[in-house]
């Protein structure tokens, strides 16, 4: 196992991520802060704010395919860059997120990897194993695995969310608020995320929305818990953020404040399990502390900018900052920093297409 590098090829590919997240995120905040919304129709008006703000969320959209390429070029170099695109946008359109890039991009690679040493052919038909072969053997096998077996169970999890969110609804306030709570928050704008939006969604449509304010708040106890845990890790001098996921934090926190979760991307997965821990039990403590207080809002995206909507704008903010700080407490406790030897293997790969021939 040791061999296969798992988190130096997940830090190469992090390395990447962090521009293209950082950039996206801010386009998309800049042009909420302006009153920007989403461009569905591109033949009428177009107004600066929107397309900033339809850029950054078309550039957020596309982080499934991103993570999913450059984990395949990390493992495979240049020969899991198409295969993990592809696959990548496969996890795009059928809804299986930011952790389906993941598992794409390791399957692309490593089988990459796998064909590119097995494969033999005579040198006179060699050049065309990098350019035809590999690419399209490594995109066909883990195109079918992700949508027929891996896809399967991910689809599954999606249903029994959605009936589960929809049960609840006779019962507890506490409980729901619990569920919608976690569920909003534990995959970081992934599938799940989507499926209990859609359900919010569905609610505020017929004037109940509490539960897409609970899921507003919770989407955003990650970014903000992670400055909260810092500023703490500070005040009691325990090291436990790197340079770089400092760094990363600056862009995290305004990105969250905005509802932008994927700006924690590179420090939530340096200690996944973890962080994922601490999101779960301050999100829960939100969205029921969202559901007792009734605060309701007639907005369903914005993070701090709902807050002209909120009818108690104290109790929300009250709740969100009560599971950031229960949040930050636990991964004051359970987050490690990242080794310095790690650190140093996880240095960028030089994106080199130099080596690319094509013969005539």
């Amino acid at each position: 196992m040791k061999n296969l590098n798992i988190k130096k090829n997940l830090m190469t590919a992090i390395s990447y991520l962090i521009p293209f997240v950082c950039c996206s995120g801010m386009l998309m905040v800049v042009g909420n802060i302006l009153g920007g919304q989403t461009i569905k129709n591109f033949n009428g008006d177009m107004h600066v704010a929107d397309v900033l703000f339809t850029l950054g969320g078309d550039g957020l959209g596309l982080l499934a395919v991103f993570i999913s390429m450059f984990i395949a070029y990390a493992i495979a170099d240049r020969t899991g860059i198409v295969p993990g695109f592809l696959c990548g946008v496969l996890c795009k359109e059928y809804g299986y997120g930011f952790l389906g890039g993941l598992l794409a991009g390791f399957l692309a690679g490593y089988l990459a990897n796998y064909l590119k040493n097995t494969i033999k052919l005579p040198n006179w038909f060699e050049g065309i194993k990098p350019m035809l072969i590999l690419p399209f053997l490594t995109t066909l096998i883990v195109g079918l695995v992700m949508r027929y077996i891996i896809g399967i169970p991910i689809n599954a999890l999606q249903g029994f969310i959605t009936s589960t969110l929809t049960t609840l609804q006779g019962g507890s306030i506490l409980v729901l608020g619990l569920v919608v709570g976690i569920l909003s928050a534990v995959d970081y704008g992934g599938p799940i995320n989507k499926v209990v939006f859609v359900f919010c969604l569905g609610l505020m449509s017929e004037g109940y929305t509490t539960p897409m304010n609970a899921l507003i708040s919770a989407s955003m106890i990650a970014p903000l818990g992670l400055t909260i845990c810092y500023l703490l890790s500070r005040i009691i001098k325990k090291d436990i953020f790197s340079s770089d996921e400092t760094n990363a934090l600056k862009s995290a926190f305004i990105m969250g404040c905005c509802q932008i979760t994927e700006g924690s991307y590179p420090i939530i997965l340096n200690n996944l399990v973890r962080i994922t821990i601490c999101t779960a039990i301050g999100a829960a403590v939100n969205g029921a502390l969202v559901f007792y207080w009734e605060c309701t809002n007639p907005i369903a995206w914005g993070g701090f900018f709902t807050i002209p909507g909120q009818n108690h704008p104290g109790l929300w903010t009250a709740a969100l900052l009560i599971g950031s700080c229960i949040f930050a407490v636990l991964c004051l406790f359970l987050k490690k920093k990242p080794s310095a030897s790690t650190a140093e293997s996880e240095e960028e790969q030089d994106l080199n297409l130099s080596s690319i021939k094509i013969s005539g």
